[in-house]
């Protein structure tokens, strides 16, 4: 029994350290084995309560992003807290004494033990005995100072990451006149026929919406951080920019432009918000139910031509 304890806790640590590793230390939408996990539940908890609240349920998506970074560290902590609890249990007593008096042999008092150390506290009033007990501890508090660190620094780089999408996105929204056009918004990057200046302009929206991509595919937790502001949104981003290529590849005169519909920023801007799509729709898909809301053909018709 000790050794099956001993064996599911050293299970729990190392998953705990192998999810640490692959979400924070090798960041990429496809390198998890928890996280996703853990976003897609809560983040479908959030929806089921704003579902059953509609008048407050911008609020309550708003925020569902920060519950998922508190719930994934709580999560993290809590697999090395319990497993490090089931390796020294069997040791109670025996191998860890409590200075004075009889040493409890509950699993409460594991607990206490393993976060004693784990918060690099100490030991408290337990103190390990043999030198197999005394390196756990050690490893453990190496671990847990190690691990906090971590994640501070992976919380700064995912607020980091967020400050930059918001940006952007505040960016995109006022350069349509805070009117969410694509059509709007080309017809402002191309203000008087300047090729030169609509180069500079598509190029300078590429380079930013590549590095959304990147910042996604590194912090794939960004996907479900959604704010009460509507030009905030992901969705909108990746509208402005898809509609923006199309328009560009499909209304503009094909002579005159040429090279601004075949350069590489168009084709970064259209490729670009598709990757984004994929991501935000793998993330977080769309229920089938949903399909019946979608625009019309005719709609999107209307307002291709009210766009020209």
């Amino acid at each position: 029994m000790q050794i099956f304890l001993q064996f599911v806790g050293t299970g729990l640590v190392l998953v705990s350290l192998a999810d640490i590793f692959l979400t924070v230390l090798h960041p990429r939408s496809e390198s998890n084995l928890l996280s996703m996990l853990v976003a897609r539940i809560v983040w479908g908890l959030f929806r089921a309560v704003a579902q059953g609240l509609p008048k407050q349920r911008d609020r309550i998506l708003s925020y569902g992003g920060a519950t998922i970074i508190v719930t994934l560290t709580g999560a993290w902590i809590l697999m090395l807290l319990i497993g490090f609890a089931l390796i020294v249990w069997p040791g109670l007593g025996t191998a860890i004494q409590m200075t004075p008096g009889e040493t409890p042999t509950d699993f409460v008092t594991a607990l206490y033990y393993s976060g004693f150390s784990l918060t690099t506290l100490g030991t408290g009033d337990l103190i390990p005995t043999t030198a197999t007990y005394r390196f756990l501890m050690v490893l453990k508090s190496f671990l847990g100072f190690s691990i906090f660190t971590l994640v501070l620094s992976y919380v700064l780089a995912v607020y980091g990451a967020l400050n930059s999408r918001n940006t952007f996105a505040l960016s995109l929204h006022h350069r349509t006149a805070d009117s969410a056009d694509p059509a709007e918004l080309l017809r402002r990057l191309a203000t008087g026929n300047d090729l030169s200046t609509l180069n500079q302009n598509i190029t300078d929206i590429a380079e930013k919406l590549i590095s959304l991509v990147e910042l996604n595919n590194s912090y794939p937790l960004l996907l479900y951080f959604r704010y009460r502001q509507p030009y905030y949104a992901l969705a909108r981003i990746i509208y402005l920019v898809i509609d923006a290529a199309t328009l560009t590849k499909s209304a503009l005169d094909q002579d005159y432009y040429s090279p601004i519909i075949n350069s590489s920023g168009i084709a970064e801007i259209w490729h670009g918000g598709q990757h984004l799509l994929d991501g935000l729709n793998n993330a977080i898909p769309v229920r089938d139910k949903l399909s019946s809301q979608a625009p019309s053909e005719s709609f999107w018709r209307e307002h291709y031509y009210h766009a020209l």
